[in-house]
């Protein structure tokens, strides 16, 4: 009898090990391999011209895939929860976005986290929602796109397709997906973000210029030197632009702090989870500038339920936007939302060509 015990642990283990054998290759011989440009669609119709001299509004919103909100927390901030316990919440959310998305005074929006299909979002297609709401164009670019997230263990992330919004009243000559470095070294980097860019080429109305458009989302939780190679190829592209002669906007999630950004007006009071460094002063050429709203916080650590209170929650000012020297800010702005849809809140612009 002891010999035949012994003989069924060992069967069991080998299959155990085999099952798992099996899925770790299915998920790495599944992995995204996007190529460093790829041409996107751009859903919808707008003959609104752009015009030199005429200010016009841009939002900036990482909406968390609509799961985020001010009642939960994140097993990867230092919380608990994957996913709400239930889809109320992601509807819920969705439709205080759209109605946001309508009355707000807004000509571009760039979204981060939208998800089209995953566990973590009950398989609700925000993306769709979201530019049913917009009277414009519409154009998607994966930063997502996962069989399988086979973490935490006992409530796996699962299945995952998202990536970046960008919604536009103006005329959008072509929109492309721009791949970045990875922040994340093998295997872990086949279950993970492949960050991306959102390029949206703008035309101008009686000019032979274009506006460039990037809607960014940085990566927040891999190697140091990842983020820094990020950064690295915006940079790159956004100068190679504007030797062009074009005017050039990165707006988005940037995950790490602006060089003007006062650290003390929201200071760390949680060292164990994410912290974000801060990019030096020395990363834009002369004549860029960094533009945010430094008085109020763009992001809350999910490590619990938002309290409803900034005195007594980790915040960070991670959101905003990258100016080229040809254009005029006339004003930024958070809007302030008490966190309701997401860990972040929105930042609005208000720009001028040149």
């Amino acid at each position: 009898m002891p010999k035949t015990w012994y003989k069924v642990v060992i069967a069991i283990i080998l299959v155990i090990l085999f099952v798992f054998l099996i899925g770790f290759c299915i998920l790495v011989f599944s992995e995204y391999f996007p190529e460093e440009r790829e041409t996107l669609s751009v859903d919808g119709e707008s003959k609104k011209e752009l015009e030199i001299g005429k200010s016009f509004n841009i939002i900036t919103y990482n909406l968390g895939y609509l799961s985020l909100d001010n009642t939960q927390d994140f097993f990867m901030d230092g919380g608990k929860n994957v996913r709400p316990k239930s889809a109320t919440n992601v509807t819920k959310n969705l439709a205080a976005v759209k109605n946001f998305i309508e009355n707000q005074d807004a000509d571009i929006f760039l979204f981060q986290e939208v998800d089209t299909k995953a566990k973590r979002s009950y398989n609700i297609n925000e993306y769709e929602g979201i530019k049913s709401a917009f009277d414009g164009t519409a154009s998607f670019a994966y930063m997502f796109n996962s069989l399988y997230i086979p973490y935490p263990i006992f409530d796996t992330v699962g299945h995952v397709e998202s990536g970046v919004v960008t919604l536009n009243k103006y005329n959008v000559k072509e929109a492309t997906r721009v791949s970045l470095p990875s922040a994340y070294g093998w295997p872990k980097r086949a279950v993970m973000y492949k960050n991306c860019l959102l390029e949206q080429r703008i035309n101008i109305k009686d000019s032979e210029k274009e506006l460039v458009v990037y809607n960014i989302h940085l990566d927040a939780y891999g190697k140091k030197n990842g983020k820094t190679e990020q950064l690295d190829r915006l940079k790159g592209l956004m100068e190679e632009e504007y030797k062009k002669g074009n005017y050039v906007i990165a707006g988005g999630d940037f995950n790490q702090t602006f060089p003007d950004v006062n650290i003390e007006k929201f200071p760390i009071i949680d060292t164990k989870n994410f912290v974000p460094t801060q990019i030096s002063k020395e990363y834009l050429s002369e004549g860029w500038n960094f533009v945010t709203d430094n008085s109020k916080p763009t992001s809350r650590l999910l490590n619990e339920e938002y309290s409803g209170n900034y005195d007594n929650t980790q915040l960070y000012i991670i959101d905003g936007y990258i100016l080229s020297p040809n254009i005029e800010k006339r004003s930024v702005e958070v809007i302030e939302n008490n966190f309701s849809y997401s860990d972040h809140q929105p930042v609005k612009i208000r720009i001028k060509l040149k």
